[in-house]
């Protein structure tokens, strides 16, 4: 007889047969036991034979789930050689399953490992949770997406790269980019481009952020000051003088794989992304400089920046010119309830 789910789950698995045979005068018993087996995951693989004795009770046992049904005056020669065959394709069955479920746990790691590689470890988890959004990006679609562009720079890099050998300028790079990785990170934004000594980061993009704004003034901050006390090693080791600029910009976006049949790279394209790059390059060593979009985006969200007003910045192929802000490392950014005070390293721009 059986008397619940849990009982016959914990009794099959305790005795982990390799088929379930039900001979029984009463076939709704046999059924049950059917019906609970074929409905667990962990024994839905588990062969059931039932046996009967009429056509109707056939019907009732493929119904419930059964993988045969034998009449009960079936010889016991035949009855052996069905369950055989029947054990065999299970066994069967079961490799198949091993198999692809293996081959599912590779391809999320794999999934995993790329995603992480330009996201931060909880962007990439929820990627892989979203089965949505992680067929949208490997399906290569394009995303347009309101999202906020950062662009940070070594300043005298080409200098450096003179000066040293090719060994020391690869280990700089490497402390540099782990640097700025590490703070992109920890503030879930996602690597977008990394060439030569630029980095470029968004927020926002793939996944929405309602907070991005704060995530960008964050992590620009932190930059500035992470990289002023690796600026300070680099010039007591070898003597170099360097800084990191930074640009800021918000607006819309396009999102998707750009590149060839040979080469593909997710990334986003888009005025915003130009803008913030044209901001970068002009901004000085210890400098942080963004756009009035970015600015009042800033103001109504009640962040607090010391921000200067430079002169506006004409770009190529605009009719007007872009009013952008500047707040260099000795100025305070006031994120909420408190104020974080930036470091004084590295060259400033005037009023």
């Amino acid at each position: 007889m059986v008397h619940s789910a849990a009982e016959t789950i914990r009794r099959v698995e305790e005795l982990a047969p390799d088929i379930v045979l039900v001979d029984t005068d009463a076939p709704e018993p046999g059924l049950v036991l059917c019906r609970f087996l074929k409905q667990n995951p962990r024994t839905v693989l588990l062969p059931v034979v039932i046996l009967g004795k009429s056509s109707r009770e056939r019907v009732a046992a493929l119904a419930a789930g059964a993988d045969d049904f034998v009449f009960g005056d079936v010889s016991r020669e035949l009855l052996q050689a069905r369950i055989e065959t029947l054990v065999r394709a299970t066994a069967a069955r079961r490799e198949i399953a091993a198999s692809q479920l293996g081959e599912e746990i590779r391809r999320r790691d794999d999934l995993r490992q790329m995603f992480r590689r330009y996201l931060s470890p909880r962007l990439a988890d929820r990627i892989l949770e979203d089965c949505s959004l992680r067929s949208t990006l490997l399906a290569g679609a394009d995303l347009r997406a309101h999202a906020v562009v950062l662009f940070a720079d070594l300043r005298g890099f080409t200098s450096i790269a003179e000066r040293l050998s090719p060994n020391a300028v690869v280990q700089l790079l490497n402390e540099y980019f782990s640097l700025l990785t590490q703070i992109t990170f920890r503030h879930d934004g996602t690597i977008f481009h990394m060439a030569g000594d630029c980095l470029m980061v968004g927020f926002g993009v793939p996944l929405a952020q309602s907070d991005a704004p704060e995530r960008a003034v964050e992590t620009a901050r932190e930059m500035l000051e992470g990289f002023g006390a690796l600026a300070d090693a680099w010039k007591e080791l070898h003597d170099i003088e360097t800084g990191l600029g930074i640009g800021i910009n918000e607006g819309e976006v396009i999102a998707g794989n750009v590149g060839s049949a040979a080469y593909m790279n997710y990334t986003i394209v888009g005025d915003t992304v130009n803008v913030a790059s044209r901001l970068c390059q002009r901004a000085r060593a210890g400098e942080m400089l963004f756009s009035r979009s970015f600015k009042r985006s800033l103001d109504e969200r009640g962040v607090v920046m010391d921000a200067m007003e430079l002169p506006p910045m004409t770009l190529r192929g605009r009719r007007s010119p872009i009013d952008i802000y500047c707040v260099p490392l000795t100025k305070r950014v006031e994120t909420g309830t408190h104020f974080d005070e930036l470091s004084s390293t590295g060259t400033f721009r005037g009023p």
